[in-house]
């Protein structure tokens, strides 16, 4: 009869012209939403708000992280400094070694050599005319830096430090400003004696703005940074005394002969020779040719001694001004200085010059007067923010204001020499004939013209459309490349410059967390999908089982299935389209406002438009959710017959799985064909892209790989906990009833609710245990992954202040005055400090000793290398105690103990009361094995020892990682041997740790790590390899010997410092550590010193993870509001299809209260119990994933709570399915017994 009837209205159908089918389906359609929406407004809002408010939230979050290259950009700024590319001169020793052996050897020489082959600036004249050619460069500007003393003269003030130890950064403002370096840093152009200053700064010199301070400027403090190296001492006269062995004697030297300089005359035959020299430099004057042919003979006599390049040009520029110049002039005053000699005074060149070099040397440290113009509380990336206290001014100002004070300090100490020489003591003399007047007037016309902007330390480089270049590490490869490239094609690869990215290197730090932060918004992308997926699906379901009677009438009265599926499909249209307009109405409304400030915050500009990205999402979630949504419905709806469709009493339980059915008479087993999916899928992933990802260096894939296989595990976890579902409820429910006595009575009804519901409530609840379970996974996981990257940093840096001399700056740091410091703070605050300790330098990394150094058991094998540092024995009370894990100790000696009670291992290598020390012969050939045997085969055949001498074989005290035991075979109870080169020595360890803070120790047996030994056994093996003593400069090795002459002095045993742990004790304030650090900076020789604040530090690394924890709480919060609304479309549901046992509940008696109490309580013991197992699932995953970190990083395991993120869900989840439940039931629960039994709406 149905089919009879559905025939006859298709064939009726077939009769109608196109357009009026079309027209007439379209109407039926419109009409039918319409009506549907009035109808039931709810579901439509639902819906809407559902599309709504995922398309906004992701939307949003996609287009404001595709600015997130302008924090990091504002970030790295802060961090590095607002520069692109720093061009930085080559030294050129390293770019040639011809004629570096030429001249006298003698140490000065050997200084003078350093400075002609160790100092060059950068030609910003060149630098400019070439990247004016380079597309990419936007502007270049020079800059020079120096380090200073700054004092506030005024007296009577209480101030927190005397000086305060500054950068002096000199720059062009006017520049800096037009081109937009440092530009988040507002300030206006530097004029006269103007200075910006930092807060800090003026604060421990107890000093505002307008104030006058003095800046000491130690001239050869500057040098020795960026000339001398370990191959001279700091001494300033021997610096001097090196550039007049270098461009003055040098020259002579190889024209006249060896010794030329040095060349003693008595004061007798100087004034004769005196005479004679004016007589013939007044010839000269009246005779032009002849003085350019002597002029000339001199250049020439230069150019064929052979000597550099860069001495053949700075001796003819002398030569040139010299002779520019009356030589009568100069003859008679050297004569005058002559005539003052006795006749038996002993003189030669190089005397004067040593005393010139005393009196320039003197004058070298002097001050200039600035004025406080601004103070700069943060630099913003004018910059770096590492470089601490800093005094900048305008160069253009410097050039006169550094020479008029050099010029005072000069005449100062030449009036002091006057007054303070022996009388008619050569430097007395020398004093008095320097022509001060005409000297400071050669030095002022000099000076004029000389260009500072020409010749520059640093030459600073912006590129254009700098956000687009920082986006991705590619990019940044990309440009780099492409524009030091373009730069060397021009000017050739051997130009005298390096490249430096100090904002990229900075930056790329940040994109690796960029790349964190995507796999974030997917994670987040994915569980929002799918919740507002079910969601949708759950309306529509109910839609179509409500309206089931509907659709066969249409049927019945000729509506074709194909118009069925348009008719579904648009009707979720209908609230996609317009959610999805409004999500980005609001996404782009509130987006404006973000980008607005990080705009204003960055300084950079870039669209305020959504990005291209959040669109793309935005649209393809508005179209794919609804359609996902309705594949289920629709095959719902078109699966039953029209009889079926047509009875009025139909129940969803008689539904038919006719496709799974038909599925498996093929063949096809739906299990199946997903799990093969999912092994293969899992092969694909574990054999292409894991590797793809490691040997690429992808990080972005490797992140999205773990993060994918993390979301799989989350639903495979869930899936096999929902297992326990069931019981959860029940005895969730048992105990509910248990508190609430009275509702007993409604235990069976409940429980055939939950019984009755199950398959409804299981996609429910299965999807709001995910949502749990992804959420409590990122809120616990993270949180133990920053505990885990906080306590990787305190370990690594070791203490609360950790003070560190780069590798590339050999000589460490100033002890002395640090120690004097320490101490003094210490008496004076003994609350303050609880200790401090000093490490040496890596033993491989001091100049001239081996790089490689083993240590092996007695047998000689196996052997492992190890990089050997000395430590004091109070090293680790200076350090983090709870980064520190003991292992093994030797029974045989005494430790100290901790504050935790911890027993010191560290200690143990100063106990030597067991070590056995003797006389031994070192023999380098190792001609036979014994000594007594070696000495009477040497006797017997008359043969002298070679390079045999006396020394002390002693036992070194070693402590070593835990994983030495293993690959060295060695142990606290097994005598071991280190090699260094080619020398043994015996070793007991003392000690062995998984790990020590501030070095790299380590359980696993594959790692390289450190060594420590005591400050003796470190100078005993370094005087031993050396053969002499560090500290009295007798090695046989003279570039060792000049490179421990160079170090600071009054060093404890000698040996280079490039660590000071310092450690706390009490709680400190943020400024009380600003102004301890500052303090510190007073002590540091150059710029190659690095101060960590490893409190503020970690601080800083909680402040940047706590926003991505508000992230979460965000994304937990609309996975609420869409839990919500699943919930009660699930619970609407279940009272509509329970409405006639609804009705007959009431009809024996149940009151409306306790009807309401029924599904509360249903509702409560479902999302209780898939909380629980959802909250197992994400802590059990998250505990999975820490602990396999903390398998590479060995630390103890910290369990954290992620308790904002547990309320918001889990408490959450609990006040939805209340509310949700209570409203599903409000619907029907007034309406008469009579309406809810006849099932009437």
């Amino acid at each position: 009869m149905d089919d009879t009837l559905e025939e006859e209205n298709n064939n009726a159908y077939l009769y109608m012209g196109l357009w009026q089918k079309i027209t007439v389906t379209i109407r039926i359609i419109v009409e039918y939403i319409y009506s549907d929406i009035r109808k039931k407004p709810r579901s439509f809002k639902i819906g809407l708000f559902t599309i709504y408010l995922v398309v906004m939230f992701l939307a949003l979050i996609q287009s404001a992280f595709s600015l997130s290259p302008l924090i990091f950009i504002q970030l790295a700024e802060t961090t590095a400094g607002d520069t692109d590319l720093v061009f930085t001169p080559i030294p050129s020793e390293n770019r040639t070694k011809s004629n570096t052996d030429i001249g006298p050897q003698n140490s000065n020489f050997q200084a003078s050599q350093n400075l002609l082959n160790g100092f060059s600036l950068v030609n910003q004249t060149e630098i400019v005319r070439i990247t004016k050619n380079i597309d990419e460069i936007f502007d270049t500007t020079p800059r020079w830096l120096m380090i200073g003393n700054l004092e506030n003269p005024k007296e009577n003030i209480s101030k927190i430090s005397d000086t305060i130890r500054s950068f002096f950064l000199l720059i062009d403002s006017q520049k800096e400003i037009s081109i937009g370096l440092g530009r988040r840093l507002e300030t206006d152009i530097i004029n006269n004696n103007e200075v910006l200053v930092t807060s800090s700064g003026l604060r421990g010199l107890n000093a505002t703005i307008g104030d006058i301070l003095n800046l000491n400027i130690d001239i050869i403090q500057f040098l020795s940074t960026y000339v001398i190296t370990e191959n001279n001492n700091n001494d300033p006269e021997s610096f001097i005394m090196a550039a007049f062995d270098t461009y003055l004697n040098g020259p002579l030297e190889l024209i006249y002969g060896q010794n030329f300089t040095k060349q003693e005359y008595t004061g007798l035959e100087l004034k004769v020779w005196s005479t004679w020299l004016i007589v013939f430099t007044d010839f000269l004057d009246n005779n032009p040719d002849q003085k350019e042919q002597i002029r000339e003979n001199f250049k020439n006599q230069i150019n064929q001694a052979g000597v550099s390049n860069d001495q053949n040009e700075v001796s003819n520029t002398i030569f040139d001004i010299l002779f520019a110049q009356e030589l009568g002039y100069f003859s008679r005053i050297l004569g005058g200085f002559i005539q003052q000699l006795g006749d038996n005074d002993i003189v030669s060149i190089y005397l004067v010059e040593q005393i010139m070099a005393e009196i320039i040397a003197d004058s070298l440290d002097f001050d200039i007067q600035l004025k406080v113009k601004e103070s700069i509380k943060s630099p913003k990336g004018k910059w770096a923010d590492g470089l601490g206290n800093i005094v900048v001014m305008d160069y253009r100002n410097a050039t006169i204001i550094l020479r008029e004070a050099f010029l005072i300090a000069l005449n100062n100490t030449i009036e002091d020499y006057k007054i303070n020489s022996p009388t008619n003591s050569v430097q007395e003399i020398v004093a008095f004939n320097i022509p001060v007047e005409d000297l400071f007037n050669f030095i002022r016309n000099y000076t004029d013209s000389i260009k500072l902007e020409e010749y520059t330390l640093t030459s600073n480089l912006l590129v254009k459309d700098r956000v687009t270049k920082y986006t991705s590490k590619d990019n940044i490869d990309n440009f780099v490349l492409d524009v030091s490239n373009q730069f060397f094609d021009q000017v050739g690869y051997d130009f005298p410059v390096k490249i430096t990215v100090p904002l990229a290197t900075a930056i790329k730090q940040y994109l690796l967390l960029g790349n964190f932060v995507d796999n974030l918004v997917v994670s987040a992308t994915f569980l929002l999908l799918m919740l507002s997926v079910l969601l949708i699906y759950s309306l529509m379901i109910g839609d179509v089982e409500e309206k089931t009677y509907e659709f066969g009438m249409l049927r019945a009265l000729g509506f074709q299935k194909w118009w069925l599926i348009i008719l579904l499909l648009l009707q979720a249209f209908t609230f996609a389209i317009p959610g999805l307009i409004l999500g980005l109405i609001t996404c782009y409304i509130l987006n404006s406002l973000i980008s607005m400030f990080i705009f204003d915050s960055a300084v950079l500009m870039s669209s305020y438009d959504i990005a291209k990205s959040a669109i793309g999402l935005s649209i393809g979630l508005g179209l794919f959710i609804p359609l996902a949504s309705n594949i289920l419905p629709i095959v719902r709806a078109l699966s039953k017959t029209l009889r079926d469709s047509l009875d009025l009493y139909h129940r969803t339980i008689n539904d038919i799985l006719v496709n799974v059915i038909k599925l498996e008479k093929m063949g096809i087993s739906i299990d199946q064909f997903f799990t093969a999916a999912l092994l293969v899928i899992m092969g694909f992933v574990s054999y292409y892209l894991i590797p793809m990802a490691f040997i690429f260096s992808n990080i972005q894939l490797a992140l999205a790989v773990i993060n994918i296989i993390l979301i799989v595990m989350i639903i495979g976890f869930t899936l096999l906990a929902n297992i326990l579902e069931e019981p959860f409820e029940k005895a969730i429910l048992k105990l509910i009833l248990c508190i609430f006595k009275k509702d007993r009575n409604l235990e069976k009804i409940i429980f055939k609710n939950l019984e009755a519901h199950y398959s409804r409530n299981w996609k429910t609840t299965l999807m709001y245990t995910i949502a749990l379970a992804f959420l409590i996974f990122a809120g616990a996981g993270f949180a133990l992954q920053t505990s885990v990257i906080t306590d990787v940093l305190q370990s690594f840096l070791g203490a609360d202040i950790s003070i560190q001399a780069l590798q590339s700056d050999k000589r460490g740091l100033d002890e002395y005055n640090l120690r004097m410091f320490l101490n003094k703070t210490m008496n004076e605050d003994p609350t303050f400090l609880y200790d401090y300790s000093f490490t040496t330098l890596m033993l491989s990394q001091i100049p001239e000793m081996p790089n490689s150094h083993f240590i092996s058991t007695l047998a000689k094998f196996p052997f492992k290398k190890i990089f050997l540092g000395g430590v004091e024995e109070n090293y680790l009370r200076s350090c983090l105690e709870a980064f520190y894990i003991p292992n093994s100790y030797d029974q045989n000696i005494k430790y100290g103990t901790l504050i935790d009670g911890a027993i010191d291992g560290v200690s143990g290598i100063y106990d030597r009361s067991d070590v056995q020390d003797r006389e031994a012969f070192y023999d380098p050939y190792s001609l036979v094995g014994s000594q007594l045997i070696r000495k009477q085969w040497y006797k017997d055949l008359s043969y002298e020892k070679p390079n045999l001498y006396s020394t002390i074989d002693r036992e070194i005290n070693i402590v070593v990682p835990q994983g030495y035991i293993y690959e060295a075979g060695i142990n606290v109870d097994t005598p071991s041997i280190l090699y260094v080169d080619r020398r043994l020595y015996r070793t007991n360890v003392r000690h062995m740790a998984t790990k020590v803070p501030g070095y790299f120790f380590s359980s696993y047996r594959s790692l390289v790590g450190n060594g420590l030994i005591s400050m003796e056994d470190a100078l005993y093996i370094v005087n031993d390899f050396f053969q002499g003593d560090i500290r009295q400069g007798n090695l046989s090795n003279q570039r060792a010997n000049l490179y421990f002459q160079s170090l600071p002095k009054n060093l404890t045993y000698g040996l280079p410092k490039d660590n000071l742990q310092i450690r706390f004790a009490r709680q400190t304030t943020e400024q009380e550590r600003v102004d301890f650090c500052n303090a510190l900076r007073n002590y540091f020789l150059n710029e190659q010193t690095l101060l960590f604040d490893v409190i503020t530090l970690k601080k800083e690394a909680e402040d940047t993870f706590y926003f991505i924890t508000i992230f979460y709480v965000l994304v937990a919060i609309v996975a609420m509001t869409l839990s919500f609304f699943l919930i009660l479309v699930s619970f609407v549901s279940n009272v509509k299809d329970n409405s006639w046992e609804f009705g007959v509940l009431r009809a024996v008696g149940l009151n409306k209260q306790q009807i309401t109490r029924v599904y509360i309580y249903e509702a409560i013991s479902l999302i209780t119990a898939s909380g629980l197992i959802g909250t197992i699932v994400g802590l059990v995953v998250a505990i999975t994933l820490t602990l396999q970190i903390l398998m590479f990083t060995e630390f103890s395991f910290k369990f954290i709570f992620p308790t904002e993120i547990f309320l918001i869900t889990f408490l959450g989840g609990f006040i939805t399915a209340t509310g949700a439940s209570y409203l599903a039931v409000l619907e029907i629960r007034d309406k008469s017994i009579s309406t809810i039994l006849k099932g009437l709406q």
